[in-house]
């Protein structure tokens, strides 16, 4: 497919403004008269025609002599001007377009580039968009990409403006200088080529020109975030400009990437500089210089070597994600370059990826791709899940490394899931834990060997409150979507404690869930870890169930100075301290017979909440990330990982609490179970395929449905 500007002459309509077309050129005698052309065919006639020549060595010159001998006649009212140079402007764009917005006298200015092409339409469609907005100062269309023999490479740009996939480009729009500039412009360049644009002729212009000649491919960018600071943006997403890029020889082609790399960090600093941005903001900047190759001046540098991590699908609130994202920004402050890359059910692009990342858990250094196929070789990979174990093991990274934080086939009942889970740990690869326990049951069973990390918890955020005012209170950490959480126990222990006390406030958090029936609680949802702490501190006891590895959460309780009810199972008496927790055979009349014990023992609940808090003080969070990276340094040292399998010894050695003769009588007096409502638990089921804006209108179709069958 081939563009023509000659094939379909268009009726004019008469302009309510004077737009002057400048053409600046430099050795395009064989697209001047083509362009000349697509000017004077425009159904929105220009009132003035300032052509540029900056010294060509081709016969550009005369060429346009004898073009605007046609002009004269054939257009004897438009105005035109030749501005030819004796001797070349040295390279530099800009001087040329400040030598024609000088000599322009429109209202408006299009600077039409000599070797580029336009629909008849453009300037119709443009200066449509500047009468609906007057406060607009630069509006621009989207492009065809043609070569130099007109054939048609691409009918749109979209693809290089939507930096991050977002689908903004495929419709109209308008917005504020400043919104531009502190979104979109802060980050890269969506103005792909300025043959596109055209300008509101301002006094300021000029002397913003005369700026940009610092840069020798960066300019334009800098004067589209200069001229937005005094006006608005339009955008037509009709590919109106013809955007000719040369299979060869293109002058935009031949700047050394080190150059542009400086002048892209120049114009982002300065956008940086005079305007807040945030952390997203600040991550796409980051991504632009490295989509260029260049590290050395970015926080990820990756000096004592390069990691990559493969990561499950996330969705808020997943302490073991936090956990990783953690990990590996501490990595990377200790030197290490990380690259993350997240198997996405969801088809999402990775800046979808980090802003959902920063959203929940807060800010990230590293650098996010989609899917498992590794952009790049690396130092070391990093499984973090059994589903992400087998493309580990089966790369040619030199160290191959398991970060283990549950025991995950027990995620699954018996059978493929669980059998492929198990298989992971036989790939031979080192792995490290997060607890003793973990890296006990891995390294005696299986053929990783294991070291381990200690469960800390950061106590600046987890601390006791002075003065705080505890309650009559219990809080459960409440997540019926991970059945290692044992909901169905946990709330059928509180149903009994509320039976035997029923003035005791029962506190639900950790999930977006707010439904469920034969309880009286008050549901928190998901919480930020302040208030976290500031709940630990108001109640009497916590609740959390572990059927696999230990939670963070009863450490953080610990912490804040909380009594902890846990289960007793062989995968908490390694970790958990006997002093600040105790620990219930795994039924929920035991369950309730230890928050019971605590709820009524007010010298008991004290005991155990400085036994918590003091215990906690030898594990500060930077602890376990120093475990953490020192087994990295190891790894890259090629140090041989001792498992730590042999005699881990016990650190909860008391009997598990027993259900006591009341708890079980209670327990038989209930006639229902909590249960949790039905349409929230399919909405938890489609969440794993769907975004959260569909879940949301699932759960309200779902609502809708239910209150139809109650009410027929």
């Amino acid at each position: 497919m081939k563009v023509n500007i000659y094939i379909h002459p268009f009726a004019k309509v008469v302009p309510l403004h004077r737009v002057t077309a400048i053409v600046p050129n430099y050795n395009y005698a064989d697209f001047i008269n083509e362009r000349i052309d697509s000017i004077l065919f425009q159904t929105y006639p220009v009132s003035e025609l300032i052509i540029l020549d900056d010294a060509s060595t081709d016969d550009s010159v005369q060429v346009i002599k004898e073009k605007i001998k046609d002009i004269k006649r054939e257009y004897p009212n438009l105005k035109v001007s030749f501005l030819p140079n004796k001797k070349n402007s040295g390279g530099c764009v800009f001087s040329q377009w400040q030598k024609g917005i000088a000599a322009a006298t429109g209202e408006y200015v299009w600077i039409a580039e000599a070797d580029d092409s336009a629909d008849a339409h453009f300037l119709q469609t443009v200066m449509e968009k500047f009468e609906e907005r007057p406060n607009t100062v630069l509006c621009y269309t989207d492009s065809y990409r043609i070569n130099q023999n007109n054939v048609v490479k691409s009918k749109t740009c979209t693809d290089w403006m939507d930096m991050w996939r977002s689908g903004r480009y495929a419709h109209d729009f308008y917005n504020s200088g400043e919104d531009e500039i502190v979104n979109y412009l802060s980050g890269t360049n969506p103005i792909m080529n300025v043959s596109s644009v055209v300008w509101k002729n301002d006094k300021r212009l000029p002397k913003i020109f005369e700026e940009a000649k610092q840069y020798k491919v960066a300019g334009d960018w800098y004067i589209y975030s200069r001229v937005l600071e005094y006006g608005d943006i339009a955008y037509s997403a009709k590919p109106l400009n013809y955007y000719r890029k040369h299979d060869k020889g293109s002058a935009s082609t031949v700047v050394k990437l080190n150059v542009e790399y400086g002048e892209v960090v120049s114009v982002q600093e300065r956008i940086g500089k005079k305007y807040k941005l945030t952390p997203k903001q600040l991550q796409w900047q980051k991504v632009r210089r490295r989509g260029m190759g260049f590290v050395e001046n970015d926080k990820n540098n990756g000096g004592k070597g390069t990691i990559a991590w493969l990561v499950p699908w996330f969705d808020a609130g997943s302490g073991g994600h936090r956990t990783i994202f953690t990990n590996i920004n501490r990595l990377i402050a200790h030197g290490y370059r990380c690259d993350m890359y997240v198997d996405s059910l969801k088809n999402e692009y990775p800046n979808e990826i980090y802003e959902r990342l920063v959203e929940d858990y807060g800010k990230f250094d590293g650098e996010i791709f989609t899917g498992y196929q590794l952009a790049r070789n690396y130092d070391m990979i990093i499984a973090t899940g059994w589903d992400t174990a087998k493309p580990v093991a089966e790369s040619k990274s030199p160290r191959k490394v398991y970060f283990i934080q549950d025991f995950e086939p027990w995620f699954f009942p018996m059978g493929s899931e669980y059998l492929i889970a198990e298989q992971s740990y036989n790939y031979g690869m080192k792995g490290i834990t997060i607890g003793k326990w973990l890296s006990q049951k891995i390294g005696k069973n299986y053929r990783t060997k294991t070291d381990y990390f200690n469960f800390c918890a950061d106590l600046k955020t987890y601390h006791p409150v002075e003065n705080a005012r505890k309650t009559n209170s219990i809080c459960l950490i409440f997540q019926p979507g991970k059945p290692r959480r044992c909901d169905k126990i946990a709330l059928k222990a509180l149903q009994i404690v509320q039976m035997a006390h029923p003035e005791v406030k029962i506190y639900l958090y950790g999930s977006a869930r707010r439904k469920v029936h034969n309880l009286v609680a008050e549901h928190l949802g998901i919480i930020s870890a302040k208030k976290c702490n500031d709940l630990y501190n108001k109640c009497a006891v916590g609740l959390c169930m572990s059927a696999s590895n230990p939670s963070r959460i009863p450490f953080e309780m610990m912490a804040a100075g909380l009594p902890v009810v846990e289960l007793y199972r062989e995968n908490n008496i390694y970790d958990l301290p006997e002093d600040g927790c105790l620990l219930a055979e795994p039924t929920p009349e035991a369950v309730a017979t230890a928050l019971i014990k605590v709820i009524e023992d007010p010298e008991l609940q004290k005991k155990m909440g400085r036994a918590g808090a003091k215990y906690m003080k030898n594990y500060p969070l930077e602890k376990g990330y120093q475990q953490f990276i020192k087994y990295v340094d190891d790894c890259f040292k090629d140090s041989d990982i001792k498992a730590k399998a042999p005699e881990i010894k016990q650190s909860y050695t008391r009997e598990p609490v027993v259900a006591s003769l009341e708890a079980k009588r209670i327990s038989k007096t209930i006639t229902k179970d909590v249960t949790v409502s039905d349409y929230l638990m399919m909405a938890d089921v489609v969440k794993l395929s769907f975004s959260r804006r569909a879940v949301r209108k699932f759960k309200r179709l779902v609502k809708k449905t239910w209150r139809f069958i109650r009410d027929a």
